[in-house]
């Protein structure tokens, strides 16, 4: 027990030493501690600093989410296709209010012009976000953004002022979008009428460049895609062997003297061709003018139906100068040579100092009114219609009466009014088409019963001629029947609209409708 108590002894001494030079360590220790603990309170006070500052970025990444897909959603808008501007406004008004902080109680609304579009529950309230539209520089409307709700101030009233920059740009790209679409509208309207113009000419155009090269073409009223499809485009014309089956080399040679004349004179050059054609020959009248920079742009068109008037009424003229000289020949001139025979008697009486006779003179002079009506006869039929405002209306008459005389038919000629016609070139291309109606109801249509009828209404002269005969068969109407022809040639000639139709009763009805415009 005594050893123990020394052994305890001697273990207590040291450490009642140590006591004594403990209490500064343990005032450092308890300092480091503190020192620690302020340390980890620092940091949590960082870390929920952070904390804090990370929620504000996330909430601000949100929204600058929001806005970016706003943009965004416009942006898709503008790119749909079909879209009228209407539509586009309408549809990007809507996708607005998604962008804003408190897109629950957010509405929107685009005034441009007369026309406002406005999102869904919209209502106007004292918490507003407005920025004008510019277009080409000038105000034209405005964008307005509103809450229906009191919300805590921020940058701008309620609104954030990162909203105020979405606002200025959603403005900003609402104004290039109706610049955008008007302009897509207006190039639409253009390539309509264009198309819608271009679909109604009837000749072929195609463009080629200074080296022979097909740039494009319009087949118009041509049959010609069988020759050049597509797929040919941008060859030369003397490498398109399908094109041979149409022109010839030496043509093609003529095209491109033509094509470089054009370009070397910038001028409009205009010449004819006679090409074969599957239904036969047709006559061309092609003309070329400077497209663009060394192409030219080449307009073909088909004039084989004028051509064929031209030379009908060429062939009119000679039959009747035919007629004429005949009938001056077989009529006047005997008639003249019968008075100058009589003459000659008469001559030879007064040389032999042979008395003469009134009844010698009076038979010349009865000969003479005879040339004179003669004359007169063949007058009128090279002019019919007289140079007085009514004398269409006398013509028509006499040709009624003339039609019942020499064909035994019943022909008459009626109106209500006078119709008093001054342009003299208008009264003798009706007189013509009257003159063929009747020609080809009697041999054509076979008819014994014609009615001519002449009225007015307002300004418009209306002209019919009606026949009860059989109606003009196909073999008129088809190959060789030019006289229709001719008269729609003097229909246009005059401005006037000419109709051929059958009747109810089986025969045929032409009408003839024009302006009277030096209604006398």
């Amino acid at each position: 027990m005594d050893k123990e108590r020394e052994e305890r002894k001697k273990q207590d001494e040291p450490l009642e030493e140590s006591d004594s030079g403990s209490a500064p360590r343990l005032y450092a220790a308890l300092k480091k501690a503190e020192q620690k603990i302020a340390r980890f309170k620092e940091s949590e006070q960082k870390l929920k600093n952070s904390q804090k500052i990370l929620v504000e970025l996330t909430d601000q990444l949100k929204e600058r989410v929001k806005e970016l897909n706003c943009l965004y959603k416009i942006s898709s808008i503008v790119e749909k296709q079909g879209l009228t501007l209407e539509e586009v406004l309408q549809q990007t008004v809507d996708v607005i209010p998604m962008a804003w902080q408190y897109p629950e109680i957010a509405c929107s609304r685009i005034v441009l012009g007369n026309m406002e579009f406005k999102s869904a529950s919209f209502t106007e309230t004292i918490w507003r976000q407005s920025q004008r539209i510019v277009l080409h520089g000038k105000k034209a409307g405005f964008l307005d953004v509103f809450y229906s709700a009191e919300k805590p101030q921020r940058d701008e009233g309620p609104f954030l002022k990162e909203e105020r920059s979405l606002i200025k740009v959603i403005a900003e790209r609402i104004g290039e979008i109706v610049v955008r679409k008007r302009a897509e509208e207006a190039l639409q309207e253009s390539e309509s009428k264009n198309r819608a113009l271009l679909d109604a000419i009837p000749d072929l155009m195609f463009q080629v460049n200074e080296k022979g090269e097909l740039i494009g073409f319009h087949e118009g009223q041509f049959d010609i895609s069988r020759f050049i499809p597509p797929r040919l485009l941008g060859r030369n014309l003397y490498d398109i062997v399908e094109l041979h089956k149409v022109l010839s080399r030496r043509m093609i040679d003529q095209i491109m003297a033509n094509v470089r004349y054009t370009l070397e004179t910038g001028g409009v050059q205009i010449f004819e061709q006679n090409i074969p054609f599957r239904e036969g020959r047709k006559d061309l009248e092609i003309r070329m003018v400077p497209y663009s920079h060394n192409n030219v742009l080449a307009i073909v068109r088909d004039i084989t139906w004028r051509k064929r008037q031209e030379r009908e009424i060429l062939e009119i003229s000679g039959r009747e100068q035919r007629r004429i000289g005949r009938d001056l020949h077989d009529s006047l001139c005997q008639h003249l040579a019968g008075i100058g025979f009589m003459g000659k008697v008469l001559e030879r009486k007064i040389a032999g100092h042979q008395p003469l006779e009134p009844a010698d003179v009076s038979e010349i002079v009865e000969l003479i009114d005879q040339a004179i009506t003669m004359t007169r006869e063949f007058a009128r039929g090279l002019n019919p219609v007289r140079l007085e405002a009514d004398g269409l209306m006398m013509a028509l008459s006499s040709l009624a009466a003339n039609m019942e005389k020499l064909f035994g038919i019943s022909c008459t000629f009626s109106y209500a009014d006078p119709i008093l016609i001054s342009d003299q070139a208008v009264a003798t291309h009706i007189y013509r088409i009257v003159q063929e109606a009747l020609n080809n109801a009697i041999k054509h249509g076979k008819a014994d019963s014609v009615a001519i009828a002449l009225r007015q209404r307002e300004d418009v002269v209306i002209l019919t001629v009606q026949d009860n005969g059989c109606g003009i068969s196909n073999a008129v109407t088809q190959g060789r029947g030019m006289g229709l022809h001719i008269m729609q040639y003097r229909a246009s000639m005059i401005g006037a609209t000419l109709n051929i139709t059958k009747d109810e009763t089986g025969g045929t009805l032409v009408s003839c409708s024009f302006q009277n415009r030096n209604d006398a």
